[in-house]
């Protein structure tokens, strides 16, 4: 395959990826558009008694719980809190030999009953740890402990010896605010909560106007993608486009070299005639020029002689 050929499946090919990359974000951007906003959310127990099924909300507010967690290790109060311990130590095998390992071990993990609230009312939310994005909205910290009372806590097998340790956790803290994608639905109470849809992705984002913001990006991201793509693309026909019609001339060329060798050929035999012709006439001439100056050059005595012999 000639390397213009390659160049143009190539350039297609990036192309077309191209476009249908930025198509797919914008079916993401168009889905994501078409969620219903809940201005506030009192306002969802008017829209369960329009839509009792499958009702896909936007909700927003910050976190908020009747009996909040002390997390002492970042001075915050939160509703979920959860601590982790890596050690970083050899082991002494059976045999005698020393192991280097890394072990991680949880040392706290609670978590209260806890809402979304804002300045119309409180929506209870339940699954947020399946939510898409909930790793992004934790507080990460790092907290020191000693290693004679890291040990207190934890079981490690005989022989071992800790070379370092760290101490790392997140939580959720109160007041964060935060954007759910989710279904609002009522419990067997009555209370309205959004969970996980049936269907859909369950989404949450962190920070004030980070929802739509995101929006935004992608929109952007979409609309790069699919002009960058027909770009390309464009590019990769055109080449195409010029290869073939490279080809068909490279076919046609002969027929056409043909033609015009033959027209050369007539016109080239015309002008032969046309010159031969002319040097014939120009032979004759000067024959006949050639008689009258010899005839008009004999001397005047042979002249005479001539013309007397004639007359005898």
């Amino acid at each position: 395959m000639e390397p213009v050929v390659e160049s143009a499946v190539f350039l297609s090919f990036v192309g077309a990826s191209c476009y249908l990359f930025g198509r797919k974000i914008k079916r993401r951007v168009d889905y994501l558009g078409s969620i219903t906003r809940v201005d506030g959310l009192k306002s969802l127990d008017d829209l369960l008694a329009k839509n009792t099924t499958n009702l896909l909300v936007l909700v927003s507010g910050r976190v908020g719980s009747a009996a909040p967690l002390d997390c002492k290790h970042n001075g915050l109060l939160g509703v979920l809190v959860e601590e982790t311990a890596k050690l970083d130590c050899k082991i002494e095998l059976e045999g005698g030999g020393l192991i280097e390992k890394s072990l991680t071990f949880l040392l706290h993990q609670k978590e209260t009953p806890w809402y979304l609230e804002d300045c119309t009312g409180q929506v209870n939310v339940v699954g947020v740890q399946d939510a898409l994005g909930f790793n992004s909205i934790l507080n990460k910290y790092v907290f020191k402990m000693p290693a004679s009372e890291l040990l207190k806590t934890v079981v490690i097998p005989d022989g071992t010896k800790v070379l370092k340790h760290n101490c790392h956790g997140r939580a959720l803290n109160i007041g964060t605010y935060l954007t759910f994608v989710g279904e609002a639905v009522r419990d067997k109470a009555g209370t309205v909560m959004i969970q996980r849809p049936k269907e859909q992705s369950f989404l949450v984002y962190s920070g004030e106007g980070s929802f739509e913001n995101m929006v935004a990006e992608l929109k952007s991201m979409s609309e790069v993608y699919i002009g960058l793509g027909k770009i390309i693309g464009t590019v990769g026909v055109a080449l195409a486009v010029m290869y073939g019609v490279h080809c068909i001339r490279r076919v046609l060329l002969p027929f056409e070299w043909e033609k015009e060798e033959l027209r050369n050929r007539s016109e080239k035999a015309k002008s032969d005639r046309g010159r031969t012709h002319q040097r014939k006439e120009s032979d004759m001439g000067r024959t006949h020029q050639r008689k009258e100056s010899d005839a008009s050059r004999l001397p005047i005595g042979l002249a005479f002689l001539l013309v007397k012999g004639k007359d005898c």
